[in-house]
């Protein structure tokens, strides 16, 4: 069985506790394990502590620290990670922001309303990046 670790970083409890289950149930067939952080120190605190992201989602804007600071400071003290794919799922955010994350090898896709296309896009983008066999389609 396929299997990866996700470092998923969000300040919203219930995001992070909704898209954990939705995506666990749309790639059902795959061992993922989620290491979840509330903001960018709590991330880098996982980090230390020797959790090691097959892929890394976050949100651009966190209290503390934002997206774009927890992953330049991702780049200097875990250079190990360099090769992560890192993904930013926000709300709406400009076309600066944008550029910004994509200057920090990182993607970007926006939270949908529609969440079941959100899910659906977020899992095919997963499944591709990781290399990970797709989920059926769901009936």
């Amino acid at each position: 069985m396929a299997s990866a670790n996700i470092l998923l970083v969000d300040d919203e409890e219930d995001f992070r506790f909704i898209f954990t289950r939705q995506v666990t149930r749309i790639l059902q067939d795959l061992q993922l394990e989620f290491f979840e952080a509330g903001d960018g120190e709590e991330a880098l605190e996982l980090l230390r502590t020797g959790v090691k992201p097959s892929i890394i989602i976050l949100d651009y804007t966190m209290p503390r620290m934002s997206g774009t600071e927890l992953l330049k400071t991702i780049d200097r003290e875990h250079g190990d990670l360099v090769n992560v794919p890192r993904l930013v799922l926000s709300g709406y955010i400009g076309e600066d922001a944008i550029r910004e994350v994509k200057s920090l090898r990182c993607d970007y896709m926006e939270k949908s309303m529609n969440t079941k296309i959100f899910y659906q896009r977020f899992c095919r983008y997963l499944t591709d990046k990781l290399g990970l066999p797709p989920a059926e389609p769901e009936r």
